[in-house]
């Protein structure tokens, strides 16, 4: 089992960081910080003249996410949603879906996917919008979604504080391991 991890933060070693890579601490991951590439925002073609998509490192993003079988998001929960990194990833999903949409959601449909969103404000409750974004980008490419983490945290290193987030992890973690739970 290959586990691609996305970290959307702008800052390494934040909370969503940390717990995510407690997460996958021993499994085999890949962990993709977006903020180390260059990721443009999307070009909308639906209803105009196509031109060039840019050259940037979204293919390379990709590519290494849709060549492991589960998806981790680490997102700091950004005025209730995800971060902009992770978004404008996300985003350029639409650019996939215009240049092979049959090719992309079968490689997608096959995965399965958890999110882990950190925040300050309510996480527990704030933090609903955003795992809901997620259950529908999962609905439609037919990504099993198979679970979430909200947890609380602003410093870094808050995250290891919230004993909910960190139980979570471990019951993860055990299904991961085929620990019957």
């Amino acid at each position: 089992m290959g586990i691609a991890v996305i970290y959307g933060s702008s800052r390494r070693n934040g909370n969503s960081d940390q717990l995510a890579k407690r997460l996958t601490e021993g499994f085999d991951a890949v962990h993709v910080y977006l903020s180390d590439y260059r990721i443009e925002p999307i070009k909308d073609y639906r209803h105009s003249e196509k031109e060039p998509y840019p050259e940037d490192d979204y293919h390379t993003v990709i590519e290494q996410v849709l060549a492991q079988d589960e998806i981790v998001f680490a997102t700091p929960i950004y005025w209730y949603g995800a971060s902009g990194l992770t978004k404008t990833f996300i985003d350029r999903w639409s650019q996939s879906l215009r240049e092979d949409k049959e090719g992309f959601l079968t490689k997608l449909s096959g995965k399965s996917a958890w999110v882990i969103g950190i925040g300050d404000d309510e996480p527990h409750l704030k933090g609903i919008p955003l795992i809901q974004q997620f259950q529908y980008i999962f609905e439609y490419t037919g990504t099993k979604f198979e679970g979430y983490i909200l947890g609380k945290g602003n410093r870094p290193g808050d995250i290891l504080e919230d004993k909910v987030a960190v139980a979570t992890v471990e019951e993860i973690r055990n299904k991961w391991r085929g620990v019957p739970g």
